[in-house]
């Protein structure tokens, strides 16, 4: 294992594969001529990902502290695994102290794109994007070049905060597919997101599961999509202090099952009603609305 560190009950260790390394990133202590050991971490994640090898599986321990990026950091590197050493923290808030957020002066992009397959486990991103493109405000984007790739990111308990930056939306996907998007928490802190998440192109397959959505006008917004729309399931997820979806009314598949909101059936948790949805291809089932007396 790597410095006692457990991931879902087993040692990091029984997670890599045969030839995979594990490299450090310490964005307080440590330095770019570092060699990415435990002994001599890197500064920046940029810097991690540059001595991953494609493909190898390697697993980038990340180090407490916020980086601060004057650019987007593109995780291109297919089979990275990325652990935040936790250190007991709520997993729903350990990205607070494990954060990738921009430069006063970093305005026209996100913090981070995911453009290979790949695990984040822990992270916390917030942007200042105030661009034109679809996803403007995206702390963070996974694909974006207006096909089906990625394939296969998980991200899992990482947080997007707002921390009254022009962000208006946490997660942006853009044709990706086989996306599971985890015990993730979205949180408008100091004013609200438009969207915690928010999803178009020629994806397939998008899982959001579990995950906590505060101070969003939307948790997740749909955009336009691509051959049948992506086959989402929303499931076991929490949203306060917003409405949950807004389909804007494009066709999708999907189902929206389990969920638990502070509204009301209908329009008060959605932009439009059952029937509609269910015109656009998805469905609800054993969700938990506001009680009535």
């Amino acid at each position: 294992m790597v410095g006692g560190l457990v991931v879902d009950g087993a040692s990091l260790w029984s997670t890599l594969d045969r030839d995979a390394r594990v490299f450090y990133q310490d964005p307080v202590a440590g330095a770019a001529e570092n060699v990415a050991t435990r002994d001599a971490p890197v500064l920046t994640m940029t810097q991690a990902l540059a001595v991953c090898e494609d493909g190898r599986g390697d697993v980038i321990v990340r180090m407490r502290g916020g980086e601060k990026v004057t650019e987007t950091t593109e995780f291109n590197k297919a089979g990275v695994t990325v652990v935040a050493v936790d250190a007991g923290l709520n997993p729903l808030f350990r990205g607070e102290y494990f954060s990738m957020y921009a430069d006063a002066a970093f305005t026209d992009g996100p913090v981070a794109r995911f453009t290979e397959r790949c695990t984040i486990i822990g992270l916390g991103f917030a942007s200042r994007d105030a661009g034109s493109l679809f996803f403007s405000g995206a702390a963070a984007l996974i694909g974006g070049d207006a096909d089906a790739t990625p394939f296969g990111v998980h991200m899992l308990g990482c947080r997007f905060p707002k921390w009254n930056f022009t962000n208006r939306i946490g997660l942006a996907i853009e044709g990706s597919s086989d996306v599971l998007i985890e015990e993730c928490s979205f949180e408008g802190v100091g004013s609200a997101f438009a969207s915690g998440i928010y999803a178009q192109g020629a994806m397939q397959n998008l899982e959001v599961r579990g995950c906590r959505f505060r101070d969003c006008t939307y948790s997740i917004t749909h955009g336009a999509f691509a051959g049948g729309g992506p086959h989402c399931v929303y499931i076991d997820n929490v949203v306060e202090d917003g409405k949950f979806l807004n389909s804007d009314s494009k066709p999708a598949t999907g189902l929206i099952t389990n969920n638990h909101f502070e509204t009301a059936v209908g329009t008060a948790t959605f932009d439009v009603n059952y029937a509609a949805l269910a015109a656009l291809g998805l469905y609800c089932s054993g969700n938990q609305y506001a009680e009535v007396d």
